[in-house]
This record gives structure tokens, sequence and C-alpha cells, in this order.
């Protein structure tokens, strides 16, 4: 069985999989609604790639890091999973029409003050990629088997409010990601190996402990 056939069996469970959501009242009132797209298809050897982005130094939020494409759900936005693939639409030109959404992963936040849901995309193929340049200052195409393999994960070392925190990262040959969307791509990984995940609840706990140091 190839890494593909094996990613797309895993992925096709997902609906089963009870998802970790955070109790409404145990976020704070101005936590703004938010989701992320994690998009994934085929290779002809048999692989599976993803895209991340890395958002330009100018924005006024998150600048500079390496996110999967995403952002605030918008009054329009009949759900949180069209806030997905509206949003990978204006950032990447990926068409939602070629997105099957898989599932969902569990609730994550930001420190900026994002509650983000994190849904699984497949596409048949890889889609003709159009960046919008005022959100994305480069694109990463990555090898989904590659990040799986174990000396491909690190971790990651941040100052923040005068604490020092560590998350989990990814570094390879055209890339490193940490943070949230490292987290994210984490669970993902530890389905796709059929392991147990305990990445909701730990989320859940860190959001917790930040919001009683406020």
């Amino acid at each position: 069985m190839t890494f593909r056939q094996h990613c797309y069996q895993r992925l096709a469970q997902l609906p089963g999989r009870r998802a970790q959501e955070f109790p409404p009242e145990s976020l704070p009132p101005d936590c703004r609604a938010a989701a992320v797209l994690i998009p994934l298809w085929p290779t002809q050897e048999g692989g599976v790639e993803t895209v991340l982005t890395r958002r330009p130094d100018t924005m006024p939020t998150h600048k500079g890091q390496v996110s999967f494409p995403g952002g605030r759900r918008q009054p329009g936005d009949a759900s949180l999973e069209m806030t997905a693939l509206r949003e990978a639409g204006e950032e990447l030109g990926i068409v939602p029409e070629m997105v099957s959404v898989m599932g969902r992963l569990d609730d994550a936040w930001s420190f900026q003050g994002h509650h983000v849901v994190p849904y699984v995309g497949w596409l048949e193929r890889r889609p003709a990629i159009t960046p919008d340049p005022g959100e994305v200052a480069e694109v990463i195409i990555a090898d989904v088997e590659l990040l799986n393999r174990p000396e491909t994960a690190c971790r990651h070392e941040r100052i923040r409010d005068g604490r020092l925190y560590y998350s989990h990262a990814y570094r390879w040959d055209g890339g490193y990601v940490w943070g949230l969307t490292a987290d994210i791509l984490l669970e993902l990984l530890l389905w796709i190996n059929g392991q147990l995940s305990n990445r909701g609840a730990l989320r859940l706990a860190m959001m917790r402990q930040h919001l009683e140091r406020q």
C-alpha cells in the first residue's frame, strides 16, 4: 500500500472521529471565530502533498508566520467550513469545488484571540495556485510523508510577554513551521499514523492557563 492509499483511508475515517470542541464558556468574550484548511492531494509517485503559506511581514497579526490558508469567519459564511474554503480561495486561488472536506480536527486557539477550527480537504490533483501577494509572501509545498519522518520534528522556542514558550515544530529542506500550525500538523499526522491524540485537551488547558495570567 502506498502512503497515498494509507493516508486517504485514514482521512476517510475522520467523520467517525469525535473532535474535541472547546466549551463555549471557556472562550473569552472577545474571541473571534476562525478556520483553516489543510489541503492534501496525491502525487504521481504515490505520495501526498500539502501547501502552507508564509504571511507577509506587513500583516497586522501573525506576521512572517507559516500557516495553512485560513482566517476569520465573515458574516456571509454559512459555516466555519465555508470560511476555510473561502480563505483558501482568496489566499491561494484554490477553487472550493475542487476540495472534498474529509472532516475536522480538534479546536485550537491563538494568542491573538482566535478560536480556530481546522478542516482537512482532499483534492484529486495539485491545484493551480495563484497566491494573493497581499496575504501570501511565500508558497510552501510540503511532502506529507517527509513531514511524518521522526527526524523532521523538532522544538521551537519563543519568548512572549517575558515568558519562554516551547512548541512543536517541523524543519525540512525547503521549509520550517512552528507554533499553532505545527501543532495542527502534528494532530493530523497522529491520525494518519493511527495514534491517539490529546492535542485538543492540551490546547484547552494552555488557553485557560494563558487567560488566568491576564
